[in-house]
């Protein structure tokens, strides 16, 4: 898809919606890279009534989201989150800092679970509850252990490999998340509802097992999002921008794969 067929659907989504429609698509994890680039953007459009913005994001660092999301409320009135595929994660809490989120049939959000780096393997990201399951499973073994001795032995070997300071650090992000969603629901998403805050935070940062879980629009609007069903025209624009996107990010790889 050319850029002209790109910069055609977004003009139409904002006819549609009756609003200013920002993109970010990445596979790369969200971090506060998108700050200043969306500052840019942000100061070109000027203060609006309403802002869409078109996520497609796996995640990324705690504190992004809750920066992205106040940024983008300092130039307008409503913002909505559009999610044509995937946010997951540190994305899923930057939604709750919106309106609402429009969603279409294969649209998901997911638990959040926001990535940290590996103290050792310096490229490796890891889920911070990956660390909380792990402690959560030694604590079992030993107490559901027929010989409590031997599963302290092999528990002590194997947290004596933990630095006291990564996982200091990673119960810190676990709360970090809890304090950024209840912020969130509470001046935005949920500010009509208060009595869901607590539901909806405990569901989305200890309720789901996977880092990968696929909560979809109705599951969504079970828990208490504000959900926009996207249908016909609208949703037949959003999934095209998005699939224009997919196919842009693939012709970029095929060219680095073909220079490396």
């Amino acid at each position: 898809m050319k850029a002209e067929e790109r910069a055609g659907y977004i003009e139409r989504l904002e006819e549609l919606r009756k609003s200013k429609v920002l993109i970010y698509f990445s596979y790369t994890p969200l971090d506060d890279s998108i700050l200043v680039p969306l500052y840019k953007q942000l100061k070109e459009i000027g203060h609006t009534q309403k802002i869409d913005l078109v996520l497609h994001s796996y995640g990324g660092a705690v504190d992004t989201p809750y920066k992205v999301v106040m940024l983008i409320r300092e130039f307008c009135e409503e913002f909505a989150v559009i999610v044509p595929f995937v946010a997951k994660s540190a994305a899923s809490m930057l939604v709750l800092g919106a309106d609402e989120v429009v969603m279409g049939p294969i649209s998901e959000l997911g638990p959040i679970d926001p990535l940290v780096k590996h103290p050792t393997y310096k490229d490796v990201l890891v889920p911070v509850q990956a660390v909380w399951h792990c402690l959560d499973f030694f604590q079992r073994s030993i107490v559901n252990s027929n010989n409590p001795e031997v599963s302290s032995m092999i528990a002590a070997q194997m947290l004596s490999k933990l630095d006291p300071w990564l996982i200091g650090d990673y119960e810190k992000t676990i709360k970090a998340s809890r304090q950024y969603a209840e912020t969130l629901l509470s001046l935005y998403m949920l500010k009509d509802n208060p009595e869901k805050i607590q539901i909806v935070t405990h569901a989305l940062t200890e309720g789901y097992y996977s880092h990968g879980y696929p909560i979809g629009r109705r599951e969504a609007k079970e828990l208490g999002i504000k959900v926009t069903e996207a249908h016909g025209e609208l949703w037949d624009v959003i999934w095209n921008l998005y699939l224009g996107y997919e196919k842009l990010f693939k012709e970029k790889d095929n060219e680095e794969q073909q220079k490396d």
